[in-house]
């Protein structure tokens, strides 16, 4: 005698983009795991950038919690749900950011020295040479606004446009334009301000050996 068999689990068609999946799955959630599937990868990469290999494993399963959690307030006219996950993953990492930024600036008043810099890892700002003015970049980033420092790794990391970076982080396609804009300016002008320190140092010492 044959044994009864269950209700089947439902099928996600590979052609179907990621508004329709996420509308089917409020009937059937275990569709969402095809969200999980096609983004983990990219959303993963972004993490271990943002706050290091350690600890992106846990924040990722946060970003698809809340996702998941927050699915029916999804616009379904955005048929990529990749910006929306970035920026999930932007306003989880800035906590975690804020949170490490803060335990470095108290055990370093308690050890009676300076916070350490916070390291912007694989950052690239165009012709800058960021790896030669780490410290100076790090600082920069920390002291930027959490919306505007988000903005600009979304950009350079994540290859997002302003469009989809629009999308991540709720708020108009001109305020992304400014806050980008601005992150670069300031950037800009703080590693010139650290060139030329570094340099004017250069040539004291020289002048002191002559």
């Amino acid at each position: 005698m044959p044994e009864a068999s269950g209700p089947r689990p439902a099928q996600v068609d590979p052609s179907s983009d990621d508004a329709t999946i996420i509308e089917s799955s409020l009937d059937s959630p275990e569709i969402f795991g095809a969200v999980f599937d096609r983004h983990s990868r990219a959303i993963h990469r972004y993490l271990a950038r943002r706050v290091g290999p350690d600890d992106a494993d846990d924040l990722l399963a946060d970003v698809f919690i809340a996702a998941f959690q927050g699915r029916h307030r999804y616009d379904r006219t955005r048929v990529s749900a990749l910006p929306w996950l970035y920026g999930i993953a932007a306003n989880l990492s800035a906590r975690t950011f804020r949170r490490r930024t803060r335990a470095a600036a108290a055990a370093a008043r308690l050890a009676g020295r300076e916070p350490p810099a916070v390291d912007p890892q694989d950052l690239r700002i165009e012709r800058l040479d960021a790896e030669a003015a780490w410290p100076a970049l790090a600082a920069a980033l920390d002291a930027l606004a959490d919306g505007t420092r988000e903005a600009l790794l979304l950009y350079v990391w994540e290859d997002l446009s302003y469009d989809e970076i629009s999308i991540a982080m709720d708020v108009p396609i001109g305020t992304v334009r400014s806050r980008i804009s601005r992150a670069r300016v300031t950037l800009r002008e703080l590693l010139e301000a650290e060139r030329e320190s570094t340099h004017g140092q250069r040539d004291e010492t020289g002048m002191d050996e002559r």
